[in-house]
């Protein structure tokens, strides 16, 4: 009977902590702690030259972000374009009346409005996609157009 007795008890104990544990688990699962997208940070890059400052994905599709300018000579941004990575960019003149051309001089800084999705994107849902700007060297003249990426969670 006392081998019983003790073998009963060692069931006990260990089951009521199994399910503790199981209990806990549930709820860390429930609340998304496990999600692959509470992993990913935030991150916007550009090529040399031009830089992401802040930047804020709404849910309406649109992206805001800080381009700043650390070339030498000041920049006309002529087009901005925003798309779901694997999709095609397509560019847009940048929404500035009435030049739709937005100025940023050196070692300076704009928030420029991209439309990334026209269908929006359901808030929290993490985005991955390519941005590019096209931008005219005030000094120079030269057009150039600035490929980037972007992952950001739409609020």
């Amino acid at each position: 009977m006392d081998k019983a007795q003790s073998a009963m008890e060692y069931l006990m104990t260990y089951g009521w902590a199994i399910l503790i544990i199981a209990i806990v688990f549930g709820v860390l699962v429930a609340s998304g702690v496990f999600s692959p997208n509470s992993f990913v940070t935030p991150s916007c890059t550009l090529p040399a030259g031009l830089s992401c400052g802040n930047f804020f994905l709404y849910a309406n599709g649109t992206l805001s972000v800080q381009i700043i300018n650390s070339m030498q000579d000041p920049v006309n941004i002529t087009a901005v374009g925003c798309a779901q990575a694997g999709s095609k960019v397509t560019m847009q003149p940048p929404y500035n009346p009435p030049s739709n051309q937005i100025y940023i001089p050196s070692s300076g800084s704009q928030y420029v409005n991209f439309v990334c999705s026209s269908t929006g994107i359901p808030v929290s849902t993490l985005f991955t996609g390519n941005i590019d700007i096209n931008y005219t060297d005030d000094i120079t003249g030269f057009q150039q157009t600035a490929p980037g990426k972007i992952i950001a969670k739409s609020s």
